[in-house]
């Protein structure tokens, strides 16, 4: 908040309530560009044709945000290797275009629940950025690794994205709950959210190196969790997280090897950061007995 620019971050509580911040905020921004183009419309007739997109790999906590948004999010087939590209967003772009909808939001995933894949970001945006789209990253797992040099891949184009998730409350040792969220354009999620009343005006509003907080969220009042992100962050240290990140993925290095050197199992996805998957040869009924 200390820079240029209309950028900033906030801390949510989870993943969860970031998404549907986004999403709410790029609903918002949706209706009052499309009434601006078409004044003959209603808000109501405009949120009848509002959708988004996300892929079948992504987290429950991303149609949720839908559910609750009253925005149908349709949930596009990734790749054979579970990653979605920019071609199937544009084709689904272009199809509901044609079917007079109006597109609102992508919300892609740096490091799926299941398999911890990485959508293609680069890919994303230039499909987001042709058709006026909203792009936001759901990194709740994998953008701790952000921290790494060895994962700069990772970044890839997360300066082209609208808004960004990631937990401190997994790789970096904050108690639940703690969900760090970037905004490109604050101003789009404070005038979407902005509802004033008297008993809230005071002495700073308009100033810009002082955030109200309570625009940038759902709830109105705020837990203090900046104090254990401080306090996690002062006694652990920047080379201390990180090596706590790398430990977790030597951790998997090693069990993927383990996996690997046992003829019983096989592998069915490449290892990601500390993730592993892997299942019993055989029919899926054994993988189940395991799982039990």
């Amino acid at each position: 908040h200390a820079t240029e620019g209309p950028g900033g971050g906030v801390i949510q509580g989870s993943a969860s309530e970031a998404v549907l911040v986004a999403v709410l905020a790029a609903r918002e921004q949706a209706v009052v560009k499309y009434r601006e183009l078409h004044p003959e419309l209603s808000d109501s007739e405009i949120r009848g044709k509002l959708i988004a997109y996300s892929s079948d790999q992504s987290n429950s906590c991303i149609e949720k945000a839908g559910v609750i948004a009253a925005m149908p999010i349709k949930l596009l087939p990734a790749g054979e290797d579970l990653i979605l590209r920019g071609e199937a967003l544009k084709k689904a772009i272009e199809e509901d275009v044609q079917d007079g909808c109006i597109p609102v939001i992508c919300i892609a995933t740096l490091g799926t629940t299941g398999t911890c894949a990485y959508d293609d970001i680069e890919s994303l945006a230039t499909v987001c950025e042709d058709h006026n789209v909203w792009l936001h990253v759901d990194a709740a797992y994998a953008g701790g690794a952000f921290a790494l040099d060895e994962c700069a891949d990772l970044r890839r184009g997360i300066d082209r994205v609208d808004s960004l998730n990631f937990n401190l409350h997994k790789f970096m040792l904050v108690n639940f709950d703690c969900s760090a969220m970037w905004l490109k354009d604050a101003n789009k999620v404070v005038d979407s959210f902005n509802v004033d009343r008297i008993y809230l005006k005071h002495k700073y509003e308009g100033q810009s190196q002082i955030p109200d907080f309570r625009h940038w969220q759902i709830p109105l009042g705020r837990r203090f969790r900046a104090l254990k992100v401080w306090i996690t962050f002062r006694t652990l240290g920047a080379e201390g997280l990180r090596a706590h990140v790398r430990k977790h993925i030597s951790l998997a290095e090693q069990f993927e090897k383990l996996v690997k050197d046992d003829k019983r199992f096989e592998l069915v996805a490449p290892r990601a950061l500390g993730l592993v998957c892997f299942r019993p040869k055989g029919d899926n009924e054994i993988t189940a007995q395991l799982l039990q």
